[in-house]
């Protein structure tokens, strides 16, 4: 009498164990979007960007956003449309902030000098 284990999953190409069949792994949209452009560098490019302007991005984005919601909301709820709207006037107003603090602040990002880069 053969006794075989049950298995979840159905496989047609082998009966001996689960390791005789290749992990494929399902590609990704971002895998299928590289290879159809035509500079891949596009897709996988990294940029280092400060903390600040990224907040600043975020804080316009937020803010884009919750004022385009505000817009499509009908005029019965004119409570929710108003508050909508001026909370992504606030978060712009505040992305506003972080894109011009170091030209205003000089003291919280110390300056580089060309001598300094040259040391190392």
């Amino acid at each position: 009498m053969q006794i075989t284990k049950i298995q979840s999953k159905i496989s047609f190409h082998a009966q001996n164990s689960d390791e005789s069949i290749p992990n494929k792994n399902k590609p990704e949209f971002i895998d299928k979007l590289s290879a159809a452009v035509k500079n891949p560098r596009d897709v996988n490019d990294c940029v280092a960007v400060p903390r600040g302007i990224f907040k600043a991005y975020m804080f316009i984005m937020g803010g884009s956003a919750l004022m385009g919601i505000s817009s499509i909301i009908p005029q019965k709820a004119k409570w929710l449309k108003n508050t909508l709207f001026v909370s992504g006037n606030i978060l712009n107003f505040i992305s506003a902030i972080y894109f011009a603090k170091p030209f205003f602040v000089k003291d919280l990002s110390p300056t580089i000098k060309r001598e300094d880069i040259n040391k190392n």
